[in-house]
């Protein structure tokens, strides 16, 4: 046998070799992230102290909701989820007179297309067809100390803007440095013609699914109470949402009444129980009384998650299973009312042309974080 013919046939052999030897198992391709999907560190331009991802969706009616939110309280921290399905659930809007009486998001409006003069000079135009902003924006003092000084905050909104006929609803989502959600709705647009000097509402109504580290959460309601035989005493209830089954509670002013949504099993250095408040800056409790209007006789709402529940006017029949919802998978369901009494500032007749625009007026909530950090966010521990 020749040089050469050995030499190829050496190479052939190793070959086969290489061919029948075992190979490693190659890593399972990552999903590709969803183009709805945004990660946001703080501060911005800065190295990450904290973070968000979230992802959100657009339709007809809802207009702009989230479908999940994480938060990653430090660098080396995991994601922890904060909730799933979050939106405004429906826009009521009853005239003084007792007529109209409209049911806004269900009657499937869709959500403005936006441009460079609406987003600002801190918004990014999201989607081909662009309906969403984000904006990312000093939200002022986070706090203030004697030895480290001044630490002010930052958030991430998401805001899109519904169609509503002579109405326009902005729908936001913020998302903070320090843990919170805010939630808000803002109505403006021109007054209802015929009625442009007729009082009425527009009720925020919101359905959140709250995930806290998971699925599994139980609802709790707080309230503060002035003992007044003890000489100016006071002190906070917690006790389970009405007896710890589906149904409602109200807010009382006089109580402070605050609802709290806790995953019993994550624990922050203190041993404390990761939880988020629901805090609501009202400007009074509506309550409706016409036909099928149940749904806001009470403020706060708690159900189990059914994915086919999202429809606030029938939330009152939703409750009726009375399920637990102590460890369970919740749903809150809360309503943030906003009066309108028209002004001059709305607008005015131009001859028979009633012109102008209604300054817009905000109405919402927030969830807020407690025992989520193992101190002051932001703070150089």
């Amino acid at each position: 046998m020749t040089w050469t013919r050995a030499a190829g046939l050496f190479v052939v052999l190793v070959l086969v070799s290489l061919t029948a030897m075992p190979r490693a198992e190659q890593p399972a391709p990552m999903p590709p992230v969803p183009d709805t999907e945004i990660i946001h560190a703080f501060p911005s331009m800065e190295a990450m102290k904290t973070a968000w991802k979230v992802r959100y969706a657009t339709s007809s009616g809802y207009g702009l909701t989230i479908q999940d939110a994480w938060f990653k309280r430090g660098p080396q921290e995991p994601w922890m989820q904060v909730m799933g399905d979050a939106r405004l659930a429906e826009m009521f809007v009853p005239y003084h007179s007792g007529s109209p009486r409209f049911w806004d998001v269900s009657y499937n409006f869709s959500l403005i297309t936006l441009n460079k003069e609406a987003a600002g000079p801190n918004g990014q135009l999201l989607g081909k067809t662009p309906t969403v902003v984000k904006e990312v924006l000093d939200r002022g003092i986070m706090w203030i100390d004697t030895a480290t000084g001044v630490q002010r905050g930052q958030v991430m909104k998401l805001w899109g803007c519904l169609d509503a006929a002579n109405y326009r609803y902005v729908i936001e989502y913020g998302f903070q440095d320090d843990g919170v959600i805010t939630f808000r709705v803002g109505s403006t647009g021109r007054n209802y013609s015929t009625r442009e000097f007729e009082g009425h509402m527009h009720n925020g109504l919101w359905r959140v699914d709250v995930n806290l580290d998971g699925p599994k959460n139980s609802v709790w309601a707080m309230d503060h109470i002035e003992i007044k035989a003890e000489q100016g005493k006071t002190k906070t209830i917690a006790r389970p949402f009405n007896k710890g089954v589906e149904g409602f509670e109200d807010f009382h002013a006089d109580k402070f009444t605050m609802v709290n949504v806790t995953a019993e099993k994550r624990k922050n250095i203190r041993k404390m129980a990761v939880s988020y408040d629901v805090v609501t800056a009202r400007m009074g409790n509506a309550r409706h009384f016409g036909e099928k209007e149940e749904c806001t006789h009470h403020d706060f709402w708690v159900t189990v998650n059914r994915k086919d529940q999202l429809y606030y006017p029938k939330v009152n029949e939703y409750v009726r299973k009375s399920e637990k919802i102590m460890n369970a998978d919740v749903v809150l369901w809360l309503s943030t009312a906003c009066h309108h009494e028209p002004r001059s500032e709305d607008g005015r007749f131009v001859k028979d042309d009633f012109r102008g625009s209604t300054p817009i007026a905000w109405s919402g909530f927030e969830l807020r974080p407690r025992n989520l950090f193992d101190g002051t966010p932001h703070y150089p521990y």
